[in-house]
C-alpha cells in the first residue's frame, strides 16, 4: 500500500498498552461528545429564546426590528458549526469502541478517519477565526489611527 507521499505504508500492530490508551481516550472522547451534544441543545434553545425575546424587546423600534431573527439565526449558525466536530468525535469514540472489543482493524481505521476529520475541521475553523481576529485588529488599528488625527 502506498501513501500520498509515495512511500510504502507499513502495517502497525498495537501493543496491549496502546489498546488500553486508546480505550481510555475513547471513553474521554465519548464524554466530551455527549457533553458537546448537551451544550448544542442548550445553544439551540438559546437560539429560539433569542429570536423570540429580542423581537419582543425591540418591539416596533425601527432600528431594532428583525434583530431577534438575526440573533436567532446567528445562534443557529453557531450550532451548525458546533455540530460537526462533536459528531466526528462521537463517531471516533463509537468506532474505536467497536474496534477494541471486536479487534477489527477496519473499524479502527474508520475511527481514526473520524478523528482526522474532527481535527481537520477544528484546524480550519481556527485558521478562519484567527484570520478574523487579525482583520479586526487591522481595522481597529486603522480606525484608531484615523481617529487620533482628527
Amino acid at each position: 500500500m502506498e501513501t500520498k507521499e509515495g512511500r510504502e505504508a507499513k502495517p502497525i500492530e498495537l501493543t496491549a498498552q496502546s489498546v488500553i490508551y486508546l480505550n481510555e481516550t475513547r471513553k474521554w472522547t465519548m464524554f466530551f461528545s455527549i457533553l458537546g451534544f448537551v451544550f448544542l441543545g442548550i445553544l439551540l434553545i438559546a437560539a429560539v429564546f433569542m429570536a423570540s425575546m429580542f423581537g419582543v424587546i425591540a418591539g416596533d423600534n425601527l432600528p431594532f426590528m428583525g434583530s431577534g431573527i438575526v440573533m436567532g439565526a446567528f445562534y443557529l449558525l453557531l450550532g451548525v458549526l458546533y455540530f460537526f466536530p462533536i459528531f466526528y468525535l462521537y463517531k471516533f469514540s463509537k468506532y474505536s469502541k467497536t474496534a477494541i472489543y471486536s479487534e477489527d482493524s477496519e473499524q479502527l481505521s474508520l475511527a481514526l478517519k473520524y478523528l482526522k476529520k474532527h481535527y481537520k475541521f477544528i484546524g480550519i475553523l481556527s485558521i478562519i477565526l484567527l484570520s478574523f481576529y487579525v482583520l479586526a485588529f487591522l481595522i481597529m488599528s486603522i480606525a484608531g489611527g484615523i481617529g487620533a488625527f482628527m
